[in-house]
């Protein structure tokens, strides 16, 4: 009977940290749009079909990019401040860039009432960066002048510093633990700092918890855990070492939800 009391505690925490995995790798998370630092909020979640992040093409507005859509011709043009003219045609995947003929490497078209087109290819087009994060599954576009870190350092708050700090891509040096990307319902993605502090944080998307620190432009991810609420049982490391001082982490929360962030105190 002792054994049992003692073994069963243990099952209990890997059958919850299995279902949790599974659940986790089974949810397709939603992609996120971040443009020169700033998260924005779409009317339709943008989603990856055949490898390739579509976006609604009036989110190019962030990038102080217009657009005109023509019923008649089903065809949308993209126009930037240097009046480079961008041309699509729903369904196809020929676009016209000035006039000249381009292949695209995936076709726009209409998704519920809305044009979505191809976010790399259209945003380098127009000369703007692209990466996309697969860990939170935010795409991020930026300009040529476009600097993460003067972005914190010019934040005249904390909360900005904070919303500066998490608009970096993280990067890894192990293999992180993350879910499904794709169109989905948006989630809740919460992050921790700690007081007065934009430097490091936690990232939580409701099964890995993530710690991140950030320096110099470049926000680097240095441990990824997982925690089960049985006293007595330690975090489960999925990646990197656990850092110094962890306890502080969790002083302040600042969350994500359908495209607003806010402060949970």
């Amino acid at each position: 009977m002792f054994l049992f009391k003692k073994i069963l505690p243990a099952c209990m925490a890997l059958f919850l940290l299995t279902q949790t995995l599974v659940s986790a790798a089974s949810a397709p998370k939603p992609v996120i749009v971040n443009i020169n630092g700033l998260f924005i909020a779409t009317d339709i979640n943008p989603f990856i079909q055949s490898g390739r992040v579509m976006i609604p093409v009036r989110t190019l507005a962030s990038l102080g990019l217009t657009y005109s859509w023509d019923a008649l011709s089903h065809t949308a043009t993209i126009t930037n401040l240097a009046k480079d003219t961008f041309t699509m045609i729903q369904g196809k995947s020929v676009a016209y860039k000035n006039r000249q003929p381009v292949q695209m490497d995936s076709e726009a078209n209409n998704y519920n009432g809305r044009m979505m087109v191809p976010a790399r290819f259209v945003s380098e087009a127009f000369d703007y960066k692209v990466y996309y994060e697969k860990a939170r599954g935010i795409l991020f576009i930026s300009s040529e002048d476009y600097s993460p870190s003067s972005r914190i350092l010019e934040a005249s708050t904390l909360k900005e510093a904070r919303l500066a700090a998490i608009s970096i891509p993280i990067t890894f040096t192990f293999k992180p633990v993350f879910g499904k990307q794709g169109d989905s319902s948006r989630g809740f993605y919460s992050y921790s700092f700690a007081a007065d502090d934009a430097s490091r944080y936690t990232y939580n998307d409701g099964y890995a918890i993530t710690v991140v620190e950030v320096n110099n432009g470049a926000a680097n991810a240095v441990w990824q855990y997982y925690t089960v609420d049985i006293p007595g049982y330690e975090p489960t490391t999925l990646g990197g070492e656990k850092p110094n001082d962890m306890e502080g982490m969790f002083h302040d929360f600042f969350n994500y939800s359908n495209g607003v962030f806010y402060s949970a105190d």
